[in-house]
């Protein structure tokens, strides 16, 4: 599966891909919305609890989320 592929058609084209591969996008829908790919959830969730602010236009923790991909139709 291309994680990638997958999380730009679900996401939006205009969204970031910043680093990573793995069934679990790291999300932070700010004004600069990105993804991060993560192999499980519990690396996902380390990483989202580890961003202080995502940029100058972080809209904060709360519009940050991680998404399933392996779930996602």
């Amino acid at each position: 599966m291309n994680w990638k592929n997958k999380a730009k058609r679900l996401l939006g084209n205009r969204t970031t891909h910043l680093q990573g591969d793995g069934q679990f996008a790291l999300v932070t829908a700010c004004r600069t919305r990105a993804f991060s790919l993560w192999p499980t959830r519990a690396e996902a969730e380390q990483a989202k609890n580890s961003i202080i602010s995502c940029g100058g236009d972080c809209h904060g923790i709360s519009s940050h989320y991680i998404a399933d991909l392996g779930e996602a139709a």
